[in-house]
């Protein structure tokens, strides 16, 4: 299975233009449609949108490479920790059943279970992303 995010982690190894990006722009009185552009904090401009929604360029000065650099290391980092204290929790709930701790024992499955739950909705939306992806490459090589 791939790393639904590595197109991502590929793009910010290019290098792209640091952070902190901001919104500029001017909208058509009424429709939130309109000319903008996505520019660095010295006004150099990333990319300009025309005729989109404000939202789109809102939402793209929003996520500059630091931005995403720091979300993609919580997320790995958080989905680690699930998987060590799956670990922890399973030991435990072994443990405490060897030791007649049968409540112990139910508590520490039942967290075993929640956290295998993490685990395969994360691996789910990863394979769902492979999909999607392979779909998206059969159809432009046609």
């Amino acid at each position: 299975m791939n790393d639904r995010f590595q197109s991502i982690r590929d793009a910010l190894a290019m290098g792209p233009t640091p952070g902190p990006w901001g919104f500029a722009g001017i909208t058509s009185v009424g429709s939130g449609m309109g000319y903008y552009s996505v520019a660095t904090a010295d006004d150099t401009i990333i990319c300009t949108l025309r005729g989109r929604p404000s939202g789109d360029a809102h939402l793209i000065a929003a996520c500059d490479p630091d931005t995403i650099r720091e979300l993609l290391r919580q997320r790995d980092e958080l989905l680690a920790l699930v998987h060590d204290y799956r670990g922890i929790a399973l030991f435990l709930a072994r443990r405490d059943a060897a030791a007649g701790n049968d409540e112990g024992a139910r508590l520490m499955r039942l967290t075993c279970s929640r956290l295998n739950d993490v685990i395969r909705r994360a691996e789910a939306r990863e394979e769902r992303a492979d999909i999607a992806s392979t779909k998206r490459e059969q159809g432009s090589a046609a």
